[in-house]
């Protein structure tokens, strides 16, 4: 079957603020209206129109798909019938047409699936939810037989009516020929003077098609106009993730303290405390402890590795049994062997640390490379730019630095070699070696 998605994306949304167009505002770290395009993506019999008016070259620079993304423009925007009928010209007539919105970004796709399979039978499908407060909301009337009547405005209903909470999302599915024929005859005899695609719920209707709705989560279909929207769809988005990943077997010490802006993949038995973001792609093993206040973005943390308060970690990998922070860093490039640790106040960038080696204490490691079980002392670093170039510092097996030397790249330091305390390493340390390289002290008298 052939599944042709309309989004509707046109919008200014000045209620949003800012001169971005509102379906770009960010919702756990990409636009609103990525989401979902990710979730059709994921049709294989399908073609997605995007319908764009309002700094329509923004939206299709910004905008990623698996897939060729077909972007229409509706130059003078009057109505959301008008605007589905802007990119009528390139649905194909033997395809089952979804409309979507934008800034509606988060209905999944089972709930689609039901959708378009009601539509697939000739019949006009909409996707409506339970409003605790339904003020403003276009009302679903229905007939005895539980078919969709008709949607009637709030401003226009009765008493009786008002107490409906049955609402219209918007969303629908149905036949594009079918689509073809009514829209045609949607009229703008209203105050806006706009064309509105609820219209063909009365024109199905009168054409003997049947229009039938299908009650979704109101998680799915929850929208942003405006900045509190907005907060309040981010909250409820993030809150989801985090529950799925309680059900996975994932301790989150709470889950509206944790921000997850890409796709995330956790073990069971881990633990994430308050107020971690994860960014990007990434994957934890099992057993993993998160510790409060960090920030991760595209990294492998491996198994049984516990990751210390306040400690930030970008696209590096780290090993089983690793123990990192608190407050270090460790930049891209990074990559972290069993049983290495790099402590408070630690940076790493480039570097690679072996196994069960350590820098616990006040150290920067750029370029480097750690054999196994070196330790490195407080106070080090590694010079590894020239001012034109990067250098890189080689310290292998069972070397052990002392605290607070400066290791001037490009350097080599052979196997079980020592640095004195205080020293600037400027050549290489031939295995089992001691380099010691400071200036000789002098006592002298204090002047009176």
């Amino acid at each position: 079957m052939n599944i042709d998605f309309i989004i509707l994306a046109a919008g200014k949304g000045t209620r949003m603020g800012g001169d971005s167009p509102k379906v770009l505002a960010s919702l756990a770290g990409k636009p609103m209206i990525q989401h979902l395009i990710d979730t059709v993506d994921s049709f294989p019999s399908s073609k997605t129109s995007i319908v764009v008016g309002y700094k329509s070259n923004e939206v299709e620079r910004d905008l990623v798909s698996q897939k060729k993304l077909r972007f229409v423009k509706q130059k003078n925007q009057l109505g959301t019938a008008h605007a589905v009928k802007q990119a009528l010209p390139i649905i194909k007539k033997n395809s089952v047409a979804v409309v979507l919105y934008g800034d509606v970004p988060l209905v999944k796709k089972n709930t689609l699936n039901k959708l378009i399979k009601s539509a697939s039978r000739g019949k006009l499908s909409m996707l409506t939810f339970i409003k605790d407060d339904p003020t403003g909301y276009g009302r679903i009337i229905r007939s005895s037989k539980k078919s969709v009547q008709k949607i009637i405005e709030h401003k226009d209903a009765s008493s009786a009516q008002k107490e409906i909470r049955e609402v219209n999302s918007g969303i629908l599915a149905i036949k594009a020929s079918l689509l073809q024929q009514f829209i045609s005859k949607i009229k703008n005899n209203n105050a806006a003077k706009e064309y509105y695609l609820t219209d063909l719920v009365e024109i199905a209707n009168n054409h003997s098609v049947d229009v039938v709705a299908t009650l979704c989560d109101p998680y799915e279909v929850g929208g942003a106009n405006d900045k509190k929207e907005l907060h309040e769809l981010e909250r409820a988005y993030q809150k989801k993730l985090a529950e799925d990943l309680l059900k996975s077997g994932v301790t989150i010490a709470d889950t509206s303290r944790i921000d997850i802006r890409g796709d995330i993949k956790i073990g069971q038995n881990s633990f994430v405390d308050i107020n971690n973001v994860f960014e990007g792609n990434n994957v934890l093993g099992k057993n993993v402890h998160i510790g409060p206040n960090c920030y991760i973005s595209n990294c492998s943390i491996k198994d049984n590795t516990i990751v210390y308060a306040n400690t930030v970690l970008e696209d590096s990998v780290i090993g089983k049994n690793c123990k990192i922070g608190p407050f270090a860093r460790i930049r891209g490039g990074s990559e972290l062997t069993e049983g290495a640790e790099l402590g408070n106040f630690v940076e790493s960038n480039r570097s690679n640390i072996g196994k069960n080696s350590k820098a616990k204490h006040l150290t920067y490691l750029g370029d480097a490379r750690l054999g196994t079980k070196v330790n490195v002392g407080a106070g080090t670093i590694t010079c590894n730019y020239d001012g034109k170039n990067k250098h890189k510092t080689i310290i292998a097996d069972g070397t052990f630095i002392g605290s607070n030397s400066s290791l001037v790249a490009p350097l080599v330091l052979g196997e079980n070699a020592y640095t004195g305390a205080g020293s600037v390493i400027t050549k290489d340390v031939p295995k089992g070696k001691l380099a010691v390289a400071r200036g000789k002290q002098v006592n002298l008298n204090k002047k009176k």
